[in-house]
């Protein structure tokens, strides 16, 4: 890889759990689909998926303070990204405007209460597969959740995409001391780099991805993770850091699924 394309696939990028105020998917349908089809996962279990974000730092309309929607531009007339529609070619799934209002009430049985998963329990998703009663119609919905079209109600995972969680040095930044940095490489079936970050060594998060075997991964021009002009990092709050993660829905350009973890560590 030459340099020019090195630095093209760098992008910002954080780690954090889908139930985190900034995102708030926490109840969000999630699909694995394995050799005998598709599983359901079990809402109940899932909130508190890991996920890793990457917000393109080298994209049609991003700037230094991130997207900027053309003046006067509708929704349908937002240009298109190269990198997010390669992504779609390779399988990753486009999230509709929709994707983060939406949300599921609680299925019979659930405790409600939110527990984390037991990270010394076997990283296998059998248990957390969503039980519900046998459907008379293929197409009958329970638990309340809307008829809307595949894809627009849930995340699924992306048969061949691969998170790496490698041991590294943040680069171009002095080394602080007590923290370890991993760099984050998400691979397209083929084994490229789609894209690549460097964050702070999360415990935790690990722990969660080698629990589940996957991380949710969500690509896009907005995600929150870059500041508004002017503003510190203390002050850009998780409300308006949801908001951004919003308005990538809203203009269709954020991708995303479940993505097979590989722990380097």
């Amino acid at each position: 890889m030459s340099r020019h394309q090195d630095e093209q696939v760098e992008d910002n990028g954080q780690i954090l759990f889908s139930d985190d105020p900034a995102l708030r998917i926490e109840c969000v349908m999630m699909g694995l689909e394995t050799a005998e089809g598709t599983v359901t996962l079990d809402t109940a279990q899932t909130r508190h998926m890991p996920v890793a974000l990457f917000e393109f730092r080298h994209a049609v309309g991003v700037g230094y303070f991130g997207y900027v929607v053309p003046k006067g531009a509708s929704l349908d007339g937002i240009p298109e990204e190269p990198q997010i529609e390669g992504a779609i070619l390779f399988g990753m799934r486009r999230l509709p405007p929709e994707f983060s209002d939406l949300r599921l009430p609680e299925p019979p049985g659930s405790d409600g209460d939110g527990a984390r998963l037991d990270e010394e329990r076997p990283t296998i998703f059998d248990e957390l597969r969503m039980r519900e009663p046998l459907r008379r119609d293929p197409d009958e919905i329970h638990f309340g959740m809307k008829r809307r079209p595949p894809g627009h109600a849930d995340l699924r995972s992306i048969p061949g995409w691969e998170l790496h969680e490698i041991p590294d040095e943040q680069p171009k930044l002095a080394t602080r001391l007590g923290y370890t940095y991993s760099r984050l490489e998400l691979r397209t079936p083929d084994g490229e780099i789609y894209s690549r970050t460097w964050v702070a060594h999360d415990p935790e998060w690990a722990a969660a991805a080698l629990r589940h075997g996957y991380v949710v991964c969500l690509c896009g021009v907005e995600l929150g993770i870059r500041a508004p002009y002017a503003m510190s990092a203390a002050q850009h709050t998780p409300a308006m850091r949801y908001e951004s993660f919003r308005l990538g829905c809203a203009v269709g350009l954020t991708v995303g699924g479940l993505v097979a973890y590989v722990d380097h560590h």
